[in-house]
């Protein structure tokens, strides 16, 4: 016991420093920006009805992550020189300098900075590599760290061309080869959007947040209960480098304020350049977030007189996203031909290393991995077809009927306990129509569960927006010991024997344990499955490969 203990402190202390730099590197671009784009000193204590200082971390992580972008063009991002530019993009921090330290020791910030994140790490006992980890991610990580951007690196292996900034982001915390770093950039997701729902529970500064935060809370405690033992597309702790979760955690935070934005018809220039940012984020994180693009044209739509008619100046808000998009839809392009991969009609290029048609077939593959009704269309089966293969898939079934009874109980707690009142007309038409969206693209292009986690949250949160107030006094006390027991139960119950039983994690080092076997030329090929791990000479494409130096980038051509 007293070793697990021991080991507990020593990944406390690593997740507290993982924390501290994101935390300070979201605090130091906000002040960059807010000081030469916005021309101001200091940081809204709050901003998109939120706390300022609870959103600095994941900032802080969009921040990093695109800067990575940047400096792999010309880096691999194991030298020295990506240490320091890690360090000087905390220099916006100078601006601003608060060293009292008393007033932030408070109670709040003990549960929330200690007790919160001690119980989350309890997850590392348990939690090892996703399936995808050896499949791509971190040999396309590897590749990273040990190469600058190499044209048509999509040559080498085409899922490196699904990778998305996740990655980047994650190979610099490769210097602890323990890997648990990579597991901890997820938990900071999961850590903020905790603190941000008992904030708004505690605070009650909106009402609708305040509302939506309680039905969200609800949600979390029912994803304990039902059909097959529970879950019912609440946020997880997912395998180690799998990025779904943090994708839905900005979605439905991104889609609840931008619901209060058309609500109010009112917001800030500073507001809304975060709200771009990191909607722009998921989207790098996860490309097929980009149906949150029709929620924000609807914030534009609403917001174009009070702040923009007549007033160019304030296109300033799209400065951040749009030089962090241009190296972005660059390096994409660079690297897999395509503009959105694996997007075929995006494939538009003249590249020498290109094979014309290619991405066709990996679009393929994507659309048919996830019960994707588009792929039974394009085969000529009905929709009956797709819904009894659907269906006949244990954990799509298990959270689809989860997730019913889940809201049909939210629902009936809303009616009895809750005065309403009538939506406004055009908020009525946005909520319903955004979801309307989501769920047709979820249907079209990969229904499967983790996918759909940002989606079902937004609708659970979305009925808290016409709720008015409590018909009974709920002490606000219930709601903190809530909280505590759904955080206590995200943890898997095997976590916390593991923490008991063995003072270790489960994350390997794959080098130690991979074999792997000639294939063409040399290259190299798992022994066994499809996983190559960590081995920048492996590859489970079936064409020979080679790799030309050239003198600034290399590129990879495939041999037909």
């Amino acid at each position: 016991m007293i070793d697990s203990l021991f080991l507990h402190f020593q990944l406390i202390f690593k997740y507290a420093s993982l924390y501290f730099y994101f935390y300070t590197a979201g605090r130091s671009f906000l002040m960059l920006v807010n000081k030469f784009i916005f021309k101001n000193l200091n940081i809204p204590q709050r901003v998109l009805f939120t706390k300022s200082s609870l959103l600095f971390p994941i900032i802080g992580v969009a921040y990093i992550g695109n800067l990575l972008i940047i400096l792999n063009y010309i880096f691999p991002l194991k030298i020295l020189i990506i240490n320091i530019f890690l360090l000087l993009a905390l220099i916006g921090n100078l601006f601003e300098i608060n060293l009292k330290i008393k007033n932030k020791i408070t109670l709040n910030n003990f549960f929330n900075l200690i007790v919160l994140p001690s119980i989350l790490i309890v997850s590392s006992y348990d939690t090892s590599w996703h399936i995808d980890a050896g499949y791509y991610h971190l040999n396309h990580q590897n590749w990273l760290l040990e190469s600058n951007m190499i044209l048509g690196q999509v040559n080498i292996f085409w899922a490196f061309g699904m990778s998305s900034i996740y990655e980047y982001i994650s190979a610099i915390l490769w210097f602890d080869r323990s890997f648990i770093l990579i597991h901890f950039l997820t938990i900071i997701f999961i850590h903020t959007f905790f603190m941000i729902l008992i904030e708004y529970i505690r605070e009650k500064k909106d009402h609708e947040l305040y509302f939506a935060s309680i039905f969200i809370l609800a949600f979390s405690l029912l994803d304990n209960f039902g059909v097959d033992g529970g879950r019912n597309g609440f946020i997880y702790i997912q395998g180690v480098t799998k990025q779904d979760i943090p994708v839905a955690i900005i979605f439905v935070l991104v889609s609840l304020w931008s619901f209060l934005i058309i609500k109010n018809k009112k917001s800030t220039s500073f507001d809304l350049m975060i709200l771009f940012l990191l909607s722009f984020f998921i989207v790098q994180v996860k490309l097929s977030s980009v149906v949150i693009a029709y929620l924000l044209l609807i914030v534009l739509i609403v917001m174009y007189k009070p702040l923009f008619k007549g007033k160019l100046s304030e296109l300033k808000i799209f400065i951040p996203t749009a030089i962090f998009f241009f190296f972005w839809l660059l390096k994409g392009y660079l690297t897999t031909g395509c503009f959105l991969f694996p997007l075929s009609s995006t494939c538009i290029n003249n590249f020498g290393w290109y094979i014309a048609n290619s991405t066709e077939s990996f679009e393929s593959i994507t659309t048919t991995a996830s019960y994707s009704l588009i792929d039974y269309l394009y085969q000529s089966k009905s929709i009956t077809d797709w819904w009894d293969s659907f269906y006949s898939y244990k954990i799509n079934r298990t959270v689809l009927l989860n997730f019913v009874f889940s809201f049909l109980i939210i629902y009936l707690f809303k009616k009895l306990f809750f005065k309403v009142n009538k939506f406004p007309l055009f908020l009525k038409i946005s909520l319903f129509s955004f979801i309307l969206v989501n769920l047709t693209y979820l249907s079209l292009y990969g229904p499967t569960p983790r996918y759909a986690v940002g989606t079902l949250l937004v609708v659970i949160g979305s009925l808290g927006f016409n709720v008015s107030k409590m018909r009974v006094n709920i002490n606000a006390n219930l709601f903190i010991v809530l909280y505590f027991i759904s955080i206590f139960f995200l943890v898997r119950a095997s976590s916390y024997q593991a923490f008991l039983d063995t003072p270790e994690t489960v994350l390997f080092d794959p080098v130690e344990l991979a074999k792997y076997e000639p294939s063409i030329g040399d290259w190299v090929k798992p022994d066994v499955g499809d996983a190559c791990w960590i081995n920048l000479k492996c590859t489970m494409e079936k064409e020979n490969i080679y790799i030309d130096e050239g003198t600034f980038f290399k590129t990879a051509f495939k041999d037909l």
